[in-house]
């Protein structure tokens, strides 16, 4: 898919505890947990990739289900896809996206706070 990649984690087992799962993102050392409930909408941001927590932006919905809305700053037609956990999203620099939670949901941002605001453009994705 154009301008972002998304991965299924790896599921290493499953029992009637539940699953366990393993994944790997760049030589990242800071989160942010962000926890949503459903039917909220969170982002209509990009970003320009001036750092390592931003290029690309890294996500990984831990518990729940989006929808995701993406597009390039450059280009007019957004695009739209469901993503059920356990799922990395990557987006690439200059894409504007926003999240609607389509469940209450957990979501793991792979960057500091301080990455996305010195990096961190509002733009609304859809015009």
């Amino acid at each position: 898919m154009k301008h972002i990649k998304i991965t299924p984690l790896n599921k290493l087992g499953q029992d009637d505890r539940g699953s366990t799962y393993n994944f790997s993102i760049r030589d990242t050392a800071n989160f942010i947990v962000a926890k949503r409930n459903k039917d909220s909408m969170s982002g209509n941001t990009y970003h320009e990739g001036k750092n390592k927590g931003t290029n690309p932006k890294v996500f990984v919905l831990i518990q729940g289900m989006i929808e995701f809305m993406f597009r390039h700053i450059e280009e007019e037609d957004a695009s739209t896809i469901e993503i059920k956990e356990p799922s990395i999203i990557e987006i690439q620099p200059f894409v504007t996206h926003a999240v609607k939670a389509l469940t209450d949901i957990i979501m793991l941002e792979c960057n500091s706070i301080e990455d996305i605001q010195e990096d961190r453009q509002r733009l609304n994705v859809l015009k």
